[in-house]
């Protein structure tokens, strides 16, 4: 079972919504009468904070800093840990199930997620408060204490899910010694959790064509059981092989249709549809029937199937003008039946 290789990416696009929420923070720097005269966009980058901490302590000198210095203030995050939650767990034997859509190529199934907390640390590192409780306040009231984003967990099946961001605390260090010429690290770390689900592998499935069900029972002498199948009917014409036929091809003493080498052979399944004129009497348009097959030019119509197999025609008391088409639906329009259109059930019986 394990080793069947699939990667959603689903920590990966958690990570990322996470860090995306905190990318576009700007700091701002006035005058005594108020006036802007410094915008900063405060820098974010993933990693941990020590990383950041070692590369400010690396040349803390006031004189003779290089151009490539760090520079405060600046926001790192990090994920520290992944959890299970029992409390929203699902059934495991669950399966989810994505119907064929415009957006997939397949009818998609797999168990239900998983639930894991993902715990992420953010730091706001700066050289004076003012600095750090202007970029804290500009977080803080977002949270309270959870903010939702929408991640598509799972692209081959569209799965979008909202995940609650929770702020759990906000802590303060300040570290500032040595004399007046050391740098001052003054860092606020936040602490969340990201309520997340991880989904595991995708299986494909075709759509069930075909079902089979036997009935038997047991005897003394053996056993016997009959079978019933079903497989999709279409109920309109998907190829659009109707043929258009006039008034004077329908003999109303016999019942009797007229089209040479029609093709049509008995239980066939057609749709009747007048344009531009009047229905023939005893007919009617949008109905369906079901073909009685006299010869490879003649034909007569069953409103059931049953009746059409044991010769039982419909009686046409009178041929009308019109543009009077028969749509064939047989079994090559079955073939185009999808998931989500109208269709009926071919069933028979077998005994054995």
């Amino acid at each position: 079972m394990l080793g069947t290789h699939f990667y959603h990416e689903i920590i990966r696009k958690t990570i990322i919504g996470f860090g995306t929420l905190f990318n576009n923070i700007e700091l701002r720097r006035t005058d005594s009468s108020g006036n802007i005269v410094q915008t900063i966009k405060v820098p974010l980058a993933y990693g941990p904070r020590e990383k950041f901490l070692a590369r400010i302590d690396s040349e803390p000198q006031l004189d003779g800093r290089s151009e490539t210095q760090i520079q405060l203030p600046r926001i790192s995050f990090e994920m520290k840990g992944i959890a299970y939650d029992p409390s929203r767990k699902l059934s495991p034997v669950n399966i989810c199930t994505t119907p064929k859509s415009e957006n997939t190529e397949a009818v998609y199934s797999q168990y239900s997620p998983v639930p894991y907390n993902v715990d992420f640390e953010l730091n706001i590192l700066s050289k004076n408060n003012d600095d750090s409780v202007q970029i804290l306040e500009q977080i803080l009231p977002y949270f309270q204490p959870i903010f939702n984003i929408s991640i598509k967990l799972v692209s081959t099946t569209q799965e979008v899910k909202d995940i609650p961001i929770i702020l759990n605390n906000v802590s303060i260090q300040d570290d500032y010694e040595g004399d007046f010429t050391k740098r001052r690290s003054l860092i606020h770390t936040l602490t969340f959790v990201a309520k997340t689900y991880l989904y595991g592998p995708i299986s494909t499935s075709d759509i069930i064509r075909t079902v089979n069900v036997d009935i038997g029972a047991a005897i003394k002498s053996g056993s016997r059981y009959v079978r019933y199948s079903a497989t999709p009917k279409a109920l309109e014409d998907y190829n659009s092989d109707g043929t258009v036929l006039d008034a004077g091809t329908v003999n109303v003493s016999s019942n009797t249709i007229t089209l040479i080498s029609h093709g049509f052979i008995t239980g066939d399944f057609v749709t009747y549809t007048v344009a531009n004129g009047t229905e023939h009497t005893g007919l009617k348009s949008g109905e369906e029937y079901y073909i009685i097959k006299i010869d490879s030019d003649n034909f007569r119509l069953a409103s059931t199937k049953f009746n059409s197999q044991r010769g039982y025609s419909i009686d046409i008391t009178a041929a009308n003008a019109g543009e009077h088409k028969f749509s064939v639906i047989n079994s090559v329009d079955d073939v185009y039946v999808d998931s989500d259109d109208n269709f009926g059930f071919n069933e028979t019986w077998t005994e054995f």
